[in-house]
Protein backbone atom coordinates (compact mmCIF):
# COMPACT_ATOMS: atom_id res chain seq x y z
CA UNK A 1 0.00 0.00 0.00
CA UNK A 2 1.36 2.98 -0.99
CA UNK A 3 1.38 6.34 1.21
CA UNK A 4 -1.99 8.00 -0.56
CA UNK A 5 -3.54 5.12 0.49
CA UNK A 6 -2.85 5.20 3.97
CA UNK A 7 -3.49 9.31 3.96
CA UNK A 8 -7.31 7.86 2.96
CA UNK A 9 -7.36 5.32 5.38
CA UNK A 10 -6.85 7.85 8.04
CA UNK A 11 -9.37 10.55 6.42
CA UNK A 12 -12.34 8.15 6.32
CA UNK A 13 -11.34 7.13 10.04
CA UNK A 14 -11.51 10.48 11.46
CA UNK A 15 -14.53 11.07 9.57
CA UNK A 16 -16.72 7.85 10.68
CA UNK A 17 -15.36 8.73 14.26
CA UNK A 18 -16.03 12.65 13.83
CA UNK A 19 -19.66 12.22 12.68
CA UNK A 20 -20.41 9.65 14.99
CA UNK A 21 -19.67 11.39 18.14
CA UNK A 22 -21.21 14.89 16.53
CA UNK A 23 -24.37 12.59 15.85
CA UNK A 24 -24.35 11.83 19.57
CA UNK A 25 -23.89 15.24 20.53
CA UNK A 26 -26.50 16.35 18.71
CA UNK A 27 -29.21 13.95 20.06
CA UNK A 28 -28.31 14.55 23.75
CA UNK A 29 -28.73 18.66 23.02
CA UNK A 30 -32.18 18.05 21.39
CA UNK A 31 -33.62 15.45 23.82
CA UNK A 32 -32.05 17.76 26.71
CA UNK A 33 -33.65 20.89 25.27
CA UNK A 34 -37.16 19.37 24.31
CA UNK A 35 -37.39 16.10 26.34
CA UNK A 36 -38.75 14.61 23.02
CA UNK A 37 -37.70 11.23 21.58
CA UNK A 38 -39.41 12.05 18.27
CA UNK A 39 -37.15 15.03 17.73
CA UNK A 40 -33.91 13.38 18.54
CA UNK A 41 -35.31 10.21 16.42
CA UNK A 42 -35.66 12.79 13.17
CA UNK A 43 -31.71 13.45 13.26
CA UNK A 44 -31.55 9.91 11.70
CA UNK A 45 -33.92 10.59 9.08
CA UNK A 46 -32.74 13.59 8.42
CA UNK A 47 -29.25 12.34 7.90
CA UNK A 48 -30.76 9.31 5.54
CA UNK A 49 -32.78 12.14 3.64
CA UNK A 50 -30.52 14.24 3.06
CA UNK A 51 -27.58 11.14 2.07
CA UNK A 52 -30.43 10.33 -0.67
CA UNK A 53 -30.09 13.99 -1.87
CA UNK A 54 -26.24 13.55 -2.32
CA UNK A 55 -26.14 10.59 -3.74
CA UNK A 56 -28.83 12.06 -6.35
CA UNK A 57 -26.36 15.25 -6.92
CA UNK A 58 -23.11 13.50 -6.95
CA UNK A 59 -23.34 12.05 -10.54
CA UNK A 60 -23.96 15.40 -11.59
CA UNK A 61 -20.57 16.83 -10.51
CA UNK A 62 -18.57 14.18 -10.29
CA UNK A 63 -17.58 14.55 -13.67
CA UNK A 64 -16.51 18.44 -13.43
CA UNK A 65 -14.23 18.06 -10.97
CA UNK A 66 -11.29 16.33 -9.36
CA UNK A 67 -12.91 14.18 -7.19
CA UNK A 68 -10.34 14.52 -4.24
CA UNK A 69 -10.77 18.43 -4.57
CA UNK A 70 -14.42 17.61 -4.37
CA UNK A 71 -13.94 15.55 -1.36
CA UNK A 72 -12.20 18.29 0.30
CA UNK A 73 -14.47 20.80 -0.46
CA UNK A 74 -17.37 18.47 1.16
CA UNK A 75 -15.26 17.97 4.13
CA UNK A 76 -14.59 21.82 4.71
CA UNK A 77 -18.25 22.74 4.10
CA UNK A 78 -19.31 20.30 7.15
CA UNK A 79 -16.43 22.32 9.34
CA UNK A 80 -17.88 25.33 8.72
CA UNK A 81 -21.24 23.74 9.23
CA UNK A 82 -20.23 22.43 12.56
CA UNK A 83 -18.94 25.84 13.70
CA UNK A 84 -22.29 27.74 13.06
CA UNK A 85 -24.11 24.64 14.41
CA UNK A 86 -21.73 25.00 18.08
CA UNK A 87 -23.09 28.80 17.90
CA UNK A 88 -26.42 27.80 17.61
CA UNK A 89 -26.10 25.14 20.36
CA UNK A 90 -25.17 28.60 23.18
CA UNK A 91 -28.42 29.97 22.00
CA UNK A 92 -32.23 29.14 23.65
CA UNK A 93 -33.54 27.05 21.37
CA UNK A 94 -36.84 28.31 20.16
CA UNK A 95 -38.72 27.45 17.12
CA UNK A 96 -36.61 29.36 14.43
CA UNK A 97 -33.10 27.97 15.92
CA UNK A 98 -34.41 24.42 15.87
CA UNK A 99 -35.57 25.05 12.21
CA UNK A 100 -31.98 26.20 11.79
CA UNK A 101 -30.86 23.08 13.37
CA UNK A 102 -32.27 20.65 11.08
CA UNK A 103 -31.56 22.24 8.07
CA UNK A 104 -27.72 22.68 9.21
CA UNK A 105 -27.85 18.81 10.11
CA UNK A 106 -28.94 18.08 6.42
CA UNK A 107 -26.49 19.52 4.96
CA UNK A 108 -23.78 18.72 6.89
CA UNK A 109 -25.32 14.64 6.24
CA UNK A 110 -25.59 15.77 2.85
CA UNK A 111 -21.99 16.55 2.36
CA UNK A 112 -21.01 13.76 4.44
CA UNK A 113 -22.69 11.53 1.91
CA UNK A 114 -20.65 12.48 -1.05
CA UNK A 115 -17.33 10.56 0.95
CA UNK A 116 -18.37 6.84 0.28
CA UNK A 117 -18.73 6.94 -3.08
CA UNK A 118 -16.32 8.94 -3.92
CA UNK A 119 -13.57 6.65 -1.58
CA UNK A 120 -14.05 3.46 -3.29
CA UNK A 121 -13.66 5.46 -6.67
CA UNK A 122 -10.14 6.67 -4.78
CA UNK A 123 -9.30 3.37 -3.91
CA UNK A 124 -9.90 1.87 -7.47
CA UNK A 125 -7.34 4.85 -8.71
CA UNK A 126 -4.61 4.13 -6.04
CA UNK A 127 -4.72 0.62 -5.53
CA UNK A 128 -3.52 -2.06 -7.97
CA UNK A 129 -6.20 -4.86 -8.79
CA UNK A 130 -3.93 -7.64 -6.92
CA UNK A 131 -4.81 -6.40 -4.10
CA UNK A 132 -8.22 -4.61 -3.93
CA UNK A 133 -9.79 -6.85 -1.76
CA UNK A 134 -6.71 -6.47 1.21
CA UNK A 135 -7.01 -2.54 0.96
CA UNK A 136 -10.94 -2.62 1.53
CA UNK A 137 -10.71 -5.09 4.14
CA UNK A 138 -8.13 -3.15 5.84
CA UNK A 139 -10.02 0.40 5.39
CA UNK A 140 -12.68 -1.75 6.92
CA UNK A 141 -11.46 -3.07 9.48
CA UNK A 142 -10.12 0.40 11.29
CA UNK A 143 -13.13 2.23 10.40
CA UNK A 144 -15.22 -0.74 12.41
CA UNK A 145 -12.59 -0.43 15.36
CA UNK A 146 -12.45 3.23 15.78
CA UNK A 147 -16.55 3.47 15.23
CA UNK A 148 -16.73 0.67 17.63
CA UNK A 149 -14.98 2.55 20.04
CA UNK A 150 -16.74 5.90 19.31
CA UNK A 151 -20.45 4.45 19.80
CA UNK A 152 -19.04 2.90 22.86
CA UNK A 153 -16.85 5.41 24.44
CA UNK A 154 -19.13 7.98 23.17
CA UNK A 155 -21.41 8.40 25.48
CA UNK A 156 -18.34 8.44 28.55
CA UNK A 157 -16.75 11.41 27.06
CA UNK A 158 -20.19 13.76 26.70
CA UNK A 159 -20.77 12.45 30.42
CA UNK A 160 -17.22 13.40 31.43
CA UNK A 161 -15.66 15.95 29.22
CA UNK A 162 -19.12 17.50 28.45
CA UNK A 163 -20.49 17.99 25.02
CA UNK A 164 -18.26 21.16 24.19
CA UNK A 165 -15.24 19.63 24.42
CA UNK A 166 -16.81 16.51 23.06
CA UNK A 167 -17.77 19.04 20.44
CA UNK A 168 -14.56 20.62 19.85
CA UNK A 169 -12.70 16.10 19.40
CA UNK A 170 -15.29 16.00 16.60
CA UNK A 171 -13.93 19.05 15.29
CA UNK A 172 -10.22 18.29 15.48
CA UNK A 173 -11.14 14.78 13.68
CA UNK A 174 -12.35 16.47 11.23
CA UNK A 175 -9.68 18.67 10.47
CA UNK A 176 -7.59 15.43 10.27
CA UNK A 177 -9.58 14.36 7.73
CA UNK A 178 -9.26 17.67 5.68
CA UNK A 179 -5.35 17.57 6.16
CA UNK A 180 -4.93 13.94 5.02
CA UNK A 181 -6.91 14.56 2.32
CA UNK A 182 -3.67 16.62 1.22
CA UNK A 183 -1.72 13.76 0.87
CA UNK A 184 -3.94 12.19 -1.56
CA UNK A 185 -2.20 11.66 -5.21
CA UNK A 186 -3.76 9.89 -8.06
CA UNK A 187 -1.21 8.71 -10.13
CA UNK A 188 -3.41 8.88 -13.09
CA UNK A 189 -6.32 11.12 -12.80
CA UNK A 190 -9.66 10.41 -13.66
CA UNK A 191 -10.37 12.74 -16.66
CA UNK A 192 -13.33 15.62 -16.32
CA UNK A 193 -15.62 15.89 -18.74
CA UNK A 194 -19.04 16.63 -18.58
CA UNK A 195 -21.00 13.91 -20.91
CA UNK A 196 -24.36 16.15 -22.07
CA UNK A 197 -26.00 17.94 -19.40
CA UNK A 198 -26.91 17.74 -15.60
CA UNK A 199 -29.78 15.08 -16.62
CA UNK A 200 -27.90 13.06 -18.66
CA UNK A 201 -24.65 12.83 -15.74
CA UNK A 202 -27.24 11.95 -13.41
CA UNK A 203 -28.86 9.02 -14.73
CA UNK A 204 -25.53 7.33 -16.38
CA UNK A 205 -25.59 5.34 -13.02
CA UNK A 206 -28.85 4.70 -12.39
CA UNK A 207 -29.36 3.20 -16.65
CA UNK A 208 -26.03 1.26 -15.56
CA UNK A 209 -27.31 -0.19 -12.82
CA UNK A 210 -31.09 -1.11 -14.65
CA UNK A 211 -29.43 -1.65 -17.95
CA UNK A 212 -26.36 -3.98 -16.98
CA UNK A 213 -27.48 -7.50 -16.18
CA UNK A 214 -24.53 -8.28 -13.55
CA UNK A 215 -25.10 -5.09 -12.10
CA UNK A 216 -28.46 -5.27 -11.66
CA UNK A 217 -28.63 -8.63 -10.41
CA UNK A 218 -26.15 -7.22 -7.25
CA UNK A 219 -28.29 -4.43 -6.51
CA UNK A 220 -31.55 -6.14 -6.00
CA UNK A 221 -29.61 -8.29 -3.82
CA UNK A 222 -28.55 -5.06 -2.33
CA UNK A 223 -31.97 -4.20 -1.79
CA UNK A 224 -33.58 -7.19 -0.59
CA UNK A 225 -30.94 -6.91 1.94
CA UNK A 226 -31.24 -3.27 3.02
CA UNK A 227 -35.22 -4.15 3.41
CA UNK A 228 -34.19 -6.13 6.43
CA UNK A 229 -31.34 -4.25 7.44
CA UNK A 230 -33.26 -1.90 9.90
CA UNK A 231 -33.71 -5.41 12.38
CA UNK A 232 -30.44 -4.39 13.75
CA UNK A 233 -31.23 -0.90 15.05
CA UNK A 234 -31.94 -0.31 18.34
CA UNK A 235 -35.71 -0.41 18.76
CA UNK A 236 -35.99 -3.46 17.07
CA UNK A 237 -32.50 -5.35 18.68
CA UNK A 238 -33.74 -4.06 22.80
CA UNK A 239 -37.24 -5.58 22.11
CA UNK A 240 -35.31 -8.87 20.79
CA UNK A 241 -33.45 -8.65 23.75
CA UNK A 242 -36.17 -7.65 26.25
CA UNK A 243 -38.83 -9.88 24.65
CA UNK A 244 -37.03 -13.23 23.25
CA UNK A 245 -33.71 -13.24 25.17
CA UNK A 246 -35.51 -12.28 28.85
CA UNK A 247 -33.16 -9.40 29.33
CA UNK A 248 -32.65 -6.02 29.78
CA UNK A 249 -30.51 -2.68 28.24
CA UNK A 250 -26.96 -4.26 29.52
CA UNK A 251 -27.75 -7.39 27.22
CA UNK A 252 -28.67 -5.14 24.20
CA UNK A 253 -25.60 -3.28 24.46
CA UNK A 254 -23.75 -6.78 24.72
CA UNK A 255 -25.70 -7.99 21.83
CA UNK A 256 -24.86 -4.47 19.40
CA UNK A 257 -20.86 -4.71 20.70
CA UNK A 258 -20.87 -8.03 19.95
CA UNK A 259 -21.91 -7.76 16.04
CA UNK A 260 -19.22 -4.64 15.99
CA UNK A 261 -16.42 -6.99 17.40
CA UNK A 262 -17.52 -9.40 14.24
CA UNK A 263 -17.01 -7.12 11.76
CA UNK A 264 -13.81 -6.00 12.86
CA UNK A 265 -12.73 -10.12 13.18
CA UNK A 266 -14.42 -10.16 9.76
CA UNK A 267 -12.47 -7.14 8.19
CA UNK A 268 -8.86 -8.97 9.59
CA UNK A 269 -10.06 -12.70 8.22
CA UNK A 270 -10.30 -11.04 4.92
CA UNK A 271 -7.61 -8.77 4.83
CA UNK A 272 -5.72 -12.30 6.32
CA UNK A 273 -7.22 -13.81 3.08
CA UNK A 274 -7.11 -11.26 0.33
CA UNK A 275 -4.85 -13.18 -2.03
CA UNK A 276 -7.20 -16.08 -1.91
CA UNK A 277 -9.91 -14.27 -2.19
CA UNK A 278 -8.99 -11.70 -4.95
CA UNK A 279 -9.89 -14.31 -8.07
CA UNK A 280 -12.61 -15.90 -6.73
CA UNK A 281 -14.96 -12.64 -5.22
CA UNK A 282 -18.32 -14.24 -7.14
CA UNK A 283 -18.23 -17.43 -4.90
CA UNK A 284 -16.61 -15.87 -1.30
CA UNK A 285 -19.91 -12.89 -1.80
CA UNK A 286 -22.45 -15.69 -1.68
CA UNK A 287 -20.91 -17.66 0.66
CA UNK A 288 -21.29 -14.36 2.91
CA UNK A 289 -24.86 -13.38 2.23
CA UNK A 290 -25.67 -17.48 2.40
CA UNK A 291 -24.02 -17.63 5.86
CA UNK A 292 -25.44 -14.20 7.00
CA UNK A 293 -28.91 -15.23 6.00
CA UNK A 294 -28.55 -18.06 7.88
CA UNK A 295 -27.41 -16.89 10.76
CA UNK A 296 -30.18 -14.57 11.26
CA UNK A 297 -32.64 -17.44 10.80
CA UNK A 298 -31.47 -19.41 13.50
CA UNK A 299 -30.80 -16.36 15.91
CA UNK A 300 -35.17 -15.88 15.69
CA UNK A 301 -35.07 -19.36 17.47
CA UNK A 302 -32.43 -18.64 19.97
CA UNK A 303 -33.93 -17.90 23.36
CA UNK A 304 -30.27 -18.35 25.31
CA UNK A 305 -28.71 -15.20 25.51
CA UNK A 306 -24.72 -16.50 25.24
CA UNK A 307 -25.91 -18.62 22.56
CA UNK A 308 -27.57 -15.50 20.90
CA UNK A 309 -24.00 -13.31 21.58
CA UNK A 310 -22.09 -16.36 19.47
CA UNK A 311 -24.22 -15.98 16.50
CA UNK A 312 -24.32 -12.43 16.29
CA UNK A 313 -20.55 -12.42 16.54
CA UNK A 314 -20.41 -14.78 13.67
CA UNK A 315 -22.52 -12.99 11.89
CA UNK A 316 -19.95 -9.85 11.53
CA UNK A 317 -17.48 -12.08 9.46
CA UNK A 318 -19.85 -13.62 6.94
CA UNK A 319 -21.58 -9.65 6.37
CA UNK A 320 -18.02 -8.37 5.91
CA UNK A 321 -16.85 -11.09 3.52
CA UNK A 322 -20.00 -10.22 1.43
CA UNK A 323 -19.86 -6.54 1.43
CA UNK A 324 -15.89 -6.52 1.01
CA UNK A 325 -16.28 -8.60 -1.86
CA UNK A 326 -19.10 -6.81 -3.68
CA UNK A 327 -17.96 -3.60 -3.02
CA UNK A 328 -14.52 -5.03 -4.98
CA UNK A 329 -16.73 -6.76 -7.82
CA UNK A 330 -17.87 -3.26 -8.05
CA UNK A 331 -14.29 -1.61 -8.58
CA UNK A 332 -12.91 -3.76 -11.09
CA UNK A 333 -15.88 -4.23 -13.38
CA UNK A 334 -16.35 -0.75 -13.40
CA UNK A 335 -14.14 2.30 -14.95
CA UNK A 336 -13.00 4.91 -13.46
CA UNK A 337 -15.50 7.62 -15.03
CA UNK A 338 -18.73 5.51 -13.80
CA UNK A 339 -17.86 4.20 -10.97
CA UNK A 340 -18.62 7.13 -8.59
CA UNK A 341 -22.06 7.61 -10.41
CA UNK A 342 -23.07 3.99 -9.83
CA UNK A 343 -22.31 3.69 -6.95
CA UNK A 344 -23.85 7.00 -5.69
CA UNK A 345 -26.89 5.65 -7.42
CA UNK A 346 -27.10 2.43 -5.54
CA UNK A 347 -26.62 4.22 -2.06
CA UNK A 348 -29.54 6.60 -3.17
CA UNK A 349 -31.51 3.37 -3.63
CA UNK A 350 -30.40 1.83 -0.55
CA UNK A 351 -31.30 4.78 1.57
CA UNK A 352 -34.84 4.94 -0.02
CA UNK A 353 -35.38 1.78 0.90
CA UNK A 354 -33.99 2.17 4.34
CA UNK A 355 -36.47 4.94 5.22
CA UNK A 356 -39.63 2.50 4.29
CA UNK A 357 -37.85 -0.58 6.49
CA UNK A 358 -37.70 1.57 9.61
CA UNK A 359 -41.15 2.48 9.06
CA UNK A 360 -42.25 -1.50 7.68
CA UNK A 361 -40.47 -2.78 10.11
CA UNK A 362 -41.61 -1.03 13.28
CA UNK A 363 -45.20 -1.90 12.26
CA UNK A 364 -44.71 -5.23 11.65
CA UNK A 365 -42.40 -6.00 14.98
CA UNK A 366 -45.63 -4.93 16.70
CA UNK A 367 -48.03 -6.77 14.43
CA UNK A 368 -46.82 -10.32 14.51
CA UNK A 369 -43.67 -10.11 16.99
CA UNK A 370 -40.02 -9.40 17.19
CA UNK A 371 -38.88 -13.28 16.81
CA UNK A 372 -40.98 -13.93 13.72
CA UNK A 373 -39.04 -10.67 12.25
CA UNK A 374 -35.72 -12.37 12.62
CA UNK A 375 -37.17 -15.46 11.25
CA UNK A 376 -38.79 -13.86 7.85
CA UNK A 377 -35.72 -11.68 7.22
CA UNK A 378 -34.06 -14.43 7.43
CA UNK A 379 -35.41 -16.31 5.22
CA UNK A 380 -35.43 -13.23 2.88
CA UNK A 381 -31.45 -12.95 2.94
CA UNK A 382 -31.40 -16.88 1.90
CA UNK A 383 -33.45 -15.93 -0.99
CA UNK A 384 -31.34 -12.92 -2.01
CA UNK A 385 -28.15 -15.48 -1.72
CA UNK A 386 -29.97 -18.47 -3.85
CA UNK A 387 -31.06 -15.42 -6.59
CA UNK A 388 -27.02 -14.80 -6.23
CA UNK A 389 -26.20 -18.37 -6.59
CA UNK A 390 -28.49 -18.88 -9.73
CA UNK A 391 -27.91 -15.87 -11.80
CA UNK A 392 -24.09 -14.72 -10.82
CA UNK A 393 -22.92 -18.56 -10.26
CA UNK A 394 -24.68 -20.72 -12.32
CA UNK A 395 -25.04 -18.72 -15.03
CA UNK A 396 -21.83 -17.55 -14.95
CA UNK A 397 -22.43 -14.11 -14.99
CA UNK A 398 -20.57 -13.42 -11.93
CA UNK A 399 -17.28 -14.07 -13.47
CA UNK A 400 -18.11 -12.22 -16.83
CA UNK A 401 -19.19 -8.99 -14.20
CA UNK A 402 -15.29 -8.96 -12.78
CA UNK A 403 -13.96 -9.87 -16.02
CA UNK A 404 -15.24 -6.31 -17.87
CA UNK A 405 -15.31 -3.12 -17.54
CA UNK A 406 -18.76 -1.40 -17.48
CA UNK A 407 -18.30 2.26 -19.66
CA UNK A 408 -20.53 4.97 -19.69
CA UNK A 409 -23.06 4.64 -21.73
Amino acid sequence: MNRSFYALLISQTSTNLGFALYTMIVVLHLFNETGSTALSAAVTLVSVIARMGSGLILPAISDRFLLTHLLKFAQMSQLLLLVILFVLFQQKLTTAILVIIFTILATISFFNGFFSPIKSSLVKSIVDDSRRVKANSLISSVDQTFLFAGWTFGGMLLAFLGAETTFAIAFGLLVVSIVCLLFVRINKPIPIHSQGGYLESITTGWKQLFHHKGLRILVIMDLMEAWVGTIWIGAVTLTFTQEALGKGETWWGYINGSYYLGTIIGGIIVFRLSKWIQGRLTVFMLAGSFFFGLLTFIYGFISQPFLALVLVLLMGPAYQLRDLAQETMFQNSVDDQTLTKILAARSTLVQFIFIFSVIGIGVLTDLIGVRLIYILSGCLLLISAIYGFIHLHMKGIGSTLEAEKVKAS
